[in-house]
C-alpha cells in the first residue's frame, strides 16, 4: 500500500514468544514447503525461505489456467510428490478484491502468532479489517531481494507490515531511493508500492514476520451463477 512515506515505525511489539519459536525452527520447517516460491511469489522473492500461513489469491494471479486455489495446491503437490491434503487451506475469507486463504500452519503456530499479529495491526485496526497475508520470511546472510514494486491487486489496498524478529543492523532496506534499517521487535508499515529492495550484508539470517492488513474491505457480492468447484479437492470452508 502506498502510505505516502517509504517506511513508518508503528512501535514496539512483544515478540519474545515468537523469537523463541523461530529459534526452534528446523531447516525442514523453513524449506519443506516451497509452494510460495514455486507458485505464488514473484521472482524477486526467490532468495527467501518462507513459512506461509495466510495468503490472498485469485486466478488472475496465476499463469496455470486453474480457477481454484485448491487445485493450484493439488497440482503443485502432485508435481512435488507430496500428499496434497497436508497443504490444502483450512478456511477462506472473501473480500471485495481477492479471497484470503488460511493454511494449515496457522493451527501449528496460532497461539504464538495471534498476539503478535494483534499488536502489529493495532495502530491500523478497523472493525471489518482482514489479515490478507501472514508469513515468516527468512533472508540468509549475503542474500539479496532485487529492486521491485509489488503489483498485485491487494498490494494497493493492504498495508504491508514487517515485524523484525532478528537483530541484523547489516540488513539494508532501500525504499524509494532511501536506505533504512529495522529494530528487532518493532513493527513497520512498509511502502511496497514504490521501488524497494533488501540486502543482507552480514552473515546472520534476517527473519521477519510479514502481516498484510486490509483495513477497509468493500462489500462482497457473490455471483449466484458461479457454481464451479475445485476439480481435485473439496472447496475450502468460508468463514465470513
Amino acid at each position: 500500500m502506498d502510505i505516502g512515506v517509504p517506511l513508518k515505525d508503528l512501535g514496539p511489539v512483544d515478540v519474545s514468544g515468537l523469537i523463541k519459536l523461530v529459534e526452534g525452527l528446523t531447516e525442514a520447517d523453513w524449506t519443506g514447503n516451497t509452494f510460495r516460491q514455486d507458485a505464488l511469489a514473484a521472482s524477486a522473492h526467490s532468495a527467501t525461505d518462507n513459512i506461509l500461513i495466510k495468503t490472498e489469491w485469485h486466478p488472475t494471479a496465476s499463469t496455470s489456467g486453474l480457477q481454484h486455489f485448491e487445485d493450484l495446491i493439488s497440482v503443485w503437490a502432485q508435481q512435488k510428490g507430496h500428499d496434497a491434503s497436508k497443504f490444502l487451506p483450512i478456511a477462506r475469507e472473501d473480500t471485495d478484491i481477492w479471497p484470503v486463504y488460511t493454511l494449515p500452519e496457522w493451527l501449528k503456530y496460532k497461539d504464538v502468532l495471534e498476539p503478535v499479529v494483534e499488536q502489529a495491526i493495532a495502530p491500523l485496526k478497523k472493525p471489518r479489517g482482514v489479515v490478507s497475508r501472514l508469513a515468516l520470511v527468512r533472508l540468509k546472510g549475503g542474500g539479496t531481494i532485487d529492486p521491485h514494486i509489488d503489483g498485485h491487486a491487494m498490494a494497493a489496498k493492504a498495508h504491508r507490515i514487517h515485524v523484525s524478529l532478528s537483530s541484523t543492523p547489516s540488513v539494508e532496506y532501500k525504499i524509494d531511493g532511501r536506505k533504512f534499517t529495522m529494530l528487532m521487535g518493532h513493527a513497520y508499515d512498509f511502502n511496497n508500492r514504490v521501488r524497494h529492495s533488501v540486502k543482507n550484508k552480514g552473515k546472520r539470517e534476517r527473519v521477519n514476520l510479514f502481516v498484510d492488513y486490509y483495513p477497509d474491505p468493500g462489500m462482497v457480492i457473490r455471483n449466484p451463477l458461479d457454481v464451479s468447484r475445485p476439480l481435485y479437492a473439496e472447496p475450502t470452508p468460508v468463514i465470513n
